[in-house]
C-alpha cells in the first residue's frame, strides 16, 4: 500500500532552473486500485479491490524535497468468506507517508521515507477484520530529455513491511498474527513544462507486496495514476 511513498516531485528540482533559495513546491491527486486478500483453512477468507484517492503535497528546500501523501477510500468491492458463509461487508481504509529525496547526479534522485496504512473490514455483524502497516522504503528515479518539450523519468523501490493482522473467524476466538515482508515498486512518468518554471507531472506506479505469511496467506498489490502540478518561487 508505498504511496508509496514517494511523490513525483521529488526529483522536478532537476527539470527548472531556479536559484538556490528558492522553494519548488508539488501538489498531485490520483486514483489507486489495490487488490487485498488473505485466506486460512480453519478461519475463512478475504479478497477484494479497494478504490482510493491519493494526495500528494512535496516542497524543496535546498538540496532536499520533503514530501506527503495521504490516501482515503472512494469505494470498494469486497467478498469475505467464513466457513459455511458469505458476506459482502464495509471497509474503511488510509494511509499516509512521509518522504525526503535529495538529487545524486544530474540525471538520478534517491529517496527514502516511512509509511503507514490501515484496513479495516466490518462484517455483518459489526466485527471487523484488521490490517495496521508500517514499513520503510527507499526508491531510486532516473530522469531525462524525452523530447524539446518533454521530459520522462523511471523508478525504481524496494520496502520493508510489518503487518499486523487481526481477524474474528465467526464463533472462533480473535486471531492476531504480525507478517514480515517486503513490496518493490516500478514507475513511470511524463513531465510537460508550462510557462515560467511551472510543469504538469502525468505518472502511473505498480506496487507488489510479499509477506512471509505463517498461518496466513496474505496478498496484496497496488495500481496507482497521478496528475500533479508543479511550480517554483
Amino acid at each position: 500500500m508505498f504511496k508509496p511513498f514517494v511523490l513525483p516531485a521529488a526529483f522536478l528540482a532537476g527539470f527548472v532552473s531556479l536559484p538556490a533559495h528558492a522553494a519548488n513546491v508539488s501538489i498531485s491527486a490520483g486514483q489507486a486500485d489495490v487488490y487485498v486478500a488473505y485466506k486460512n483453512e480453519n478461519s475463512g477468507s478475504f479478497e477484494g479491490t479497494l478504490d482510493y484517492y491519493n494526495l500528494g503535497f512535496s516542497t524543496r528546500r535546498g538540496g532536499y524535497t520533503f514530501g506527503l501523501n495521504v490516501t482515503g477510500l472512494l469505494e470498494d468491492e469486497l467478498k469475505e468468506v467464513n466457513v459455511g458463509e458469505i458476506s459482502f461487508p464495509d471497509a474503511e481504509r488510509d494511509s499516509i507517508s512521509f518522504s525526503i529525496a535529495k538529487p545524486i547526479s544530474d540525471t538520478l534522485s534517491l529517496s527514502g521515507g516511512y509509511y503507514t496504512a490501515e484496513l479495516a473490514v466490518h462484517d455483518l455483524v459489526g466485527a471487523a477484520d484488521t490490517i495496521e502497516t508500517q514499513a520503510l522504503f527507499a526508491t531510486l528515479t532516473f530522469s531525462d530529455q524525452l523530447t524539446d518539450r518533454l521530459f520522462w523519468y523511471g523508478r525504481l523501490g524496494a520496502q520493508i513491511n510489518e503487518a499486523e493482522l487481526t481477524v474474528h473467524p465467526g464463533e472462533d476466538p480473535v486471531i492476531s498474527e504480525t507478517l514480515d515482508g517486503f513490496a518493490y515498486v516500478v514507475g513511470a512518468g511524463i513531465v510537460y513544462p508550462l510557462e515560467g518554471s511551472k510543469s504538469l507531472t502525468f505518472g502511473t506506479e505498480y506496487k507488489e507486496f510479499n509477506y512471509d505469511g505463517g498461518i496466513w496467506d496474505l496478498d496484496e498489490d497496488q495500481t496507482l495514476f497521478t496528475i500533479g502540478y508543479n511550480y517554483g518561487f
